[in-house]
């Protein structure tokens, strides 16, 4: 409904209270193809600051800190900003996701301006 497509995201933090969380999303968000996940990981692409598509460039909730979500939150701001520790250079749009669940509740777009 954003108008926006898996290639337009620059960075993702996506709910990782649990590590397989982090595959399934990276499927279901359209990332990479549902069932290649692990390949998708393995090869690198969740690197930063290199891959296809940096996630959780602040470590996340299973290194950094889990306050229900709100360090994903502030991490995507900052790097919308261009002032995370991290940045992903250029970077336009962020995912932000939440959970817990089977899949994650909730999904956030932040931009650095409107298109």
């Amino acid at each position: 409904m954003a108008g926006v497509t898996p290639a337009d995201v620059d960075v993702a933090l996506l709910y990782d209270h649990f590590s397989p969380m982090v595959i399934m999303q990276l499927e279901d968000y359209g990332f990479c193809p549902i069932g290649e996940g692990g390949p998708f990981v393995a090869e690198g692409n969740m690197r930063w600051p290199d891959g296809s598509i940096p996630v959780n460039t602040h470590g996340g909730n299973l290194s950094e800190a889990y306050i229900i979500g709100m360090t994903h939150m502030r991490e995507g701001i900052e790097q919308i900003r261009g002032t995370a520790v991290n940045q992903v250079e250029g970077a336009e749009l962020a995912l932000v996701t939440g959970g817990p669940a089977a899949l994650p509740v909730s999904g956030t777009l932040l931009a650095r301006s409107a298109s």
